[in-house]
């Protein structure tokens, strides 16, 4: 396992208009010939995110399912995302490309994704 401490962008950064209808499916792929890694997800707005990741490549062409927040009893596949945070959470991510759905819990938000590499 490697023990990363420093990543770089190995691809555009993308902002999402997240509102309280999932967002349709955003596909990020990488750069060039670079692989990636890992994914830097930013929500600067004071309400929570809830996303979904799926993978997509020449294999398997998947679409992000429509993003949900989780209820009491009902569990979901999301990632979610605090509030007014100052730095991305870094999450591992499929290596080819990826796509991702995102729903805010009231109002709108930006999320911000950063495609990234380990460097070390």
């Amino acid at each position: 396992m490697a023990n990363t401490s420093v990543f770089r962008p190995v691809g555009p950064s993308y902002v999402v208009a997240v509102s309280t209808t999932a967002s349709a499916a955003l596909t990020v792929t990488p750069a060039g010939n670079d692989q990636i890694n890992y994914c830097g997800f930013l929500n600067t707005s004071t309400n929570p995110i809830a996303l979904t990741i799926a993978e997509n490549n020449a294999l398997n062409s998947l679409t992000a399912p429509a993003a949900v927040f989780p209820t009491a009893g009902t569990p979901t596949n999301t990632v979610i995302l605090g509030v007014s945070m100052s730095t991305p959470m870094v999450i591992a991510v499929p290596s080819n490309g990826f796509s991702v759905s995102a729903i805010t819990s009231t109002s709108t938000a930006n999320l911000y994704i950063t495609p990234m590499a380990d460097q070390s």
